[in-house]
């Protein structure tokens, strides 16, 4: 088991002005009182909360593979999920339940496979003859979809799988696009998700689709493709980079209008994660050497 730091660190609350939408309501990173998860000589990334935000869920990578990590808030303890030498990423909590999905690495490519936390029992998540990874649920957990790997086009595109009727939906039909993971909005309505043109490495897009497949109107502007949902809303969360390495947190509406700051400085966050109330976002920050997962508060002006 690999040690965990937890530090509580007491800094000045920093107000982040609302220059970018001076008539929006102000949000900020509280850093009187920061939870820092650190394992050593290690990067980790894409927590992802439980569903009543007691527990969260990360990837961690050390010694050339992932594996999955479980954090809890009420007895601030640390629990290594996965083991093995295969690469375990994108955790997520399924909703309802006592299980996190997640994809593994396998000699035939990437599979989506579900672990019970009270028992450990491991399976995958549906039986059907696809590559897919990065998953992501529906409030109900019926939906599931993901970044699966379409044998007619051989790209890879966005998935939808419904465990009630056994049916594999392919929603996208992308060319030339390198597709980042699909993310569920609060209420199930959205599927956003973000793409990077192959032909220009520098060309960034967030998508925006309904559970069938068809194209809602997509964030103008914004170059981006580590983003969440805040809670219980359809505003965006993005990380951002500008080419003066100074790096930022902002939320959008779903149109990219009215953004809101939420941190500007030297320090890259990346992967961000919303808790369910709203109170606290997760990410991975740039410690130097390695990524370590964050956990803020979220404070209102």
């Amino acid at each position: 088991m690999k040690s965990i730091k937890i530090i509580i660190i007491t800094l000045a609350v920093t107000f982040l002005s609302m220059a970018l939408s001076p008539a929006a309501k102000s949000q900020f990173l509280d850093t009187a009182r920061v939870i820092r998860i650190e394992l050593p000589q290690s990067n980790e990334r894409f927590p992802a909360w439980s569903d009543d935000g007691t527990l969260l869920v990360f990837q961690s990578a050390l010694k050339g593979h992932s594996e999955i990590f479980l954090y809890d808030f009420t007895n601030d303890s640390l629990i290594q999920v996965t083991g093995g030498k295969a690469n375990m990423s994108h955790p997520v909590f399924i909703p309802g339940s006592n299980n996190i999905a997640y994809d593994k690495m396998e000699q035939d490519g990437s599979h989506l496979y579900k672990i019970n936390l009270n028992s450990g029992n491991r399976e995958l998540l549906f039986k059907r003859d696809i590559l897919c990874k990065a998953p992501s649920f529906s409030p109900s957990g019926r939906l599931v979809v993901f970044i699966g790997w379409d044998k007619k086009s051989d790209t890879w595109q966005i998935f939808s799988y419904d465990f009630v009727y056994d049916n594999l939906n392919r929603l996208t039909h992308l060319k030339d696009k390198e597709l980042y993971r699909p993310l569920f909005s609060p209420d199930g309505k959205i599927i956003l998700f973000g793409s990077r043109s192959k032909s220009n490495p520098f060309d960034f897009e967030l998508h925006q689709i309904n559970w069938y497949g068809e194209k809602l109107q997509e964030p103008d502007s914004i170059a981006s493709v580590s983003y969440c949902w805040l809670a219980n809303s359809y505003r965006i969360v993005c990380a951002e980079t500008n080419r003066e390495k100074k790096f930022r947190l902002i939320t959008i509406r779903k149109d990219g209008t009215v953004p809101m700051l939420l941190s500007a400085d030297t320090v890259q966050r990346i992967t961000p994660a919303f808790s369910p109330d709203g109170k606290k976002i997760a990410v991975a920050e740039n410690s130097g050497n390695n990524f370590d997962i964050v956990i803020y508060n979220v404070a209102n002006e």
